[in-house]
């Protein structure tokens, strides 16, 4: 087998280890001001991941349609620009105590996209900047 899994994504990833504490606050279009908050496992320009404690799902389902509200990282909030997101794959294995779920983002508002390529730009510098020091 040729080429990696990361060869496959359209757009670069960043990774967020729990140490950087990355939030996200999400809003169910469908029943008004309803939200949750969740931690962030990863993003792209095409999407995210994030995971919830089993006792915190709500039984997002494929397709599920999702608004993230606000981006955050620890008490700083990064970005407040509203983004809509449909659900497009989810882990719920009974062995682990949180449900993975990943959104792909539906038509980013030209704000939102600046804001995140900005966002997104810094962190994958600083990854490779992190990366190329320890190489050292």
């Amino acid at each position: 087998m040729t080429g990696g899994f990361h060869e496959q994504r359209k757009e670069a990833r960043v990774y967020f280890p729990p140490e950087e504490n990355m939030c996200a606050v999400f809003v169910f279009p469908d029943f008004g001001h309803f939200s949750f908050s969740a931690a962030l496992l990863d993003m792209s320009m095409g999407g995210v991941q994030f995971s919830l404690k089993r006792e915190e799902w709500n039984s997002l389902e494929l397709g599920s349609q999702l608004v993230l509200a606000q981006l955050s990282e620890g008490k700083d909030v990064l970005c407040d620009k509203a983004m809509s997101l449909t659900v497009r794959w989810v882990v719920d294995h009974p062995m682990v105590s949180h449900v993975s779920v990943g959104c792909e983002f539906d038509g980013l508002p030209e704000d939102g996209r600046k804001v995140l390529q900005s966002f997104l730009a810094r962190k994958l510098a600083a990854c490779q900047a992190s990366k190329s020091g320890s190489a050292s």
